[in-house]
């Protein structure tokens, strides 16, 4: 991402979006929504990825799976995002299907379709969606560094959610929800690939321009939450969910549905609130999230062992509190991680898999959000190891940064291994679209990433080891130490 970002534009009604030419044959929109995980209420952990769900269902003129099966027809493709941060939806089309996909977008905004029977539908994806990282054997390592890495902060639930928090909820509850989080005010629409500016411009104003934030009737109070004291995540910043449709053979139907086929010549051409999608005041309040949430400071070092009994070798993770991912020092975070763990060059990788054999593979993750951020160490045991040497020689390997010299070539290679990873001339309109999507939500600036690159190139060694000691070396550590078979508990 070396060259500077198109500015954000602003609709009349509040809406931001933003056009990015990308060469090819394809166009990509994102519809970025700042609204996830950590707005979910207390006890309705995953309330942000069922209304996402919802959104991207069924609206008045779509029928539910239309939209995947126009979009699977016109050769193109979808996924959508819940991140503690911020929610997504994002579809790839050939380049001239670009004005049938933003009327698409448009309406899923404007309209979506929350009743009995969508609620229905998005309650059992969500629990799909949920169970489909527990087939990972290590799963529940990936869910304790979310869960213990984050003392109290609400990314300690990851971003899936709960599906018994959301058993009993109801219609009215998520209506109000929707209209309170998912405003087209609180929104980002990002347009990547091949087109004509000015048309965009155009399509833009005429499809999303009329699109007005709901209103909510009477004062905004509390959701109920449930009795449920326990939270459940996923793995990992965030989990995309393949939204393809079948093939176009699929796509016959209703006068309705072909209405919405010939969007948008056909189609309504100023989206607004229909009625089915008002939000009716629940019997009980709702109440978003403070603007700001802090994160407790870890006191003290602690170790838990957990008990893998799926997984064919121990494992262990070390789990370090960053800062947020819009501190000034993010970008010596990024180069010491790139020192320490990106690619097979790194240090962790050349000492405790190629040297001393004692992992099978590792990796240095650093997961920066909005509020807090962790750096998470995890290693994969060789044959015949068990969890405890491995967290032993991996920590020592960490800290060795601290104090052990940095040469100029391999601050250099570290440098330019991530100038590779954000080089634009290699990047598509999709990755376009999810990196924009994500430095608005996270960072607040969608020129983050370039801004990054510009203070990496003049940092020096003395800089990375002076946060290390700072950050890391004296800092408490949460150890994981993840056994085949063992009990779970609180180290000794």
């Amino acid at each position: 991402m070396s060259a500077p970002s198109p500015e954000i534009q602003r609709l009349p009604n509040g809406l931001l979006w933003l056009a990015r030419p990308v060469p090819g044959a394809l166009a990509t929109v994102r519809v970025v929504y700042r609204c996830g995980g950590r707005d979910d209420p207390t006890g309705r952990s995953g309330l942000s990825h069922l209304t996402l769900r919802l959104i991207a269902g069924a609206s008045r003129y779509l029928e539910p799976g239309q939209f995947n099966r126009l979009i699977a027809s016109a050769g193109g493709r979808g996924v959508i995002e819940i991140d503690e941060d911020y929610a997504a939806l994002q579809t790839r089309v050939p380049a001239h299907q670009l004005e049938r996909l933003l009327w698409a977008e448009a309406e899923r905004m404007s309209n979506p379709r929350i009743d009995a029977d969508t609620l229905a539908s998005a309650r059992l994806q969500l629990r799909q969606a949920v169970q489909a990282p527990q087939l990972n054997p290590y799963a529940r390592l990936d869910l304790a560094v979310e869960r213990h890495g984050y003392l109290t902060h609400p990314y300690q639930r990851g971003a899936l959610g709960d599906p018994e928090q959301l058993r009993d909820l109801e219609v009215d509850a998520v209506r109000m929800f929707h209209a309170a989080n998912f405003r087209c005010d609180r929104a980002l629409v990002i347009v990547t690939g091949a087109f004509d500016e000015g048309a965009v411009a155009r399509w833009m104003l005429h499809y999303f321009g009329s699109i007005r934030p709901p209103m909510l009737v009477g004062a905004a109070r509390e959701l109920p939450a449930t009795s449920t004291a326990s939270v459940s995540g996923a793995s990992g910043p965030s989990v995309a969910v393949s939204a393809s449709g079948p093939s176009a053979a699929a796509a016959s139907g209703s006068s309705t549905a072909a209405n919405a086929g010939s969007a948008p010549a056909s189609g309504p051409s100023s989206p607004t609130v229909s009625p089915s999608a008002s939000p009716i005041v629940p019997s009980a309040p709702l109440v978003a999230q403070p603007a700001e949430l802090r994160e407790s400071r870890r006191p003290q070092s602690q170790t838990l062992k957990l008990s893998l009994s799926q997984a064919p070798l121990p494992a262990a993770a070390l789990v370090w509190q960053v800062p947020r991912a819009d501190d000034a020092s993010t970008p010596v975070w990024q180069l010491a991680q790139a020192l320490l763990g990106l690619g097979r060059s790194g240090r962790l990788t050349d000492t405790l898999v190629d040297e001393k054999a004692l992992a099978h593979q590792l990796g240095l993750r650093l997961l920066q959000h909005r509020e807090a951020g962790l750096l998470v160490a995890q290693a994969l045991a060789a044959h015949g190891q068990t969890a405890s040497p491995v967290a032993q020689a991996l920590q020592q390997e960490v800290l060795r940064l601290a104090d052990e010299p940095i040469t100029d070539e391999e601050l250099d290679k570290a440098k330019a291994m991530l100038r590779r990873e954000t080089q634009s001339l290699e990047w598509t309109a999709e990755r376009w679209a999810r990196a924009l999507g994500e430095a608005w939500a996270v960072r607040g600036d969608v020129n983050a990433a370039a801004k990054d690159a510009a203070i990496r190139a003049k940092l020096t060694a003395a800089e990375v080891q002076q946060l290390w000691r700072k950050h890391i070396v004296q800092a408490p550590v949460l150890t994981l130490l993840a056994d085949i078979g063992t009990a779970a508990g609180v180290a000794a």
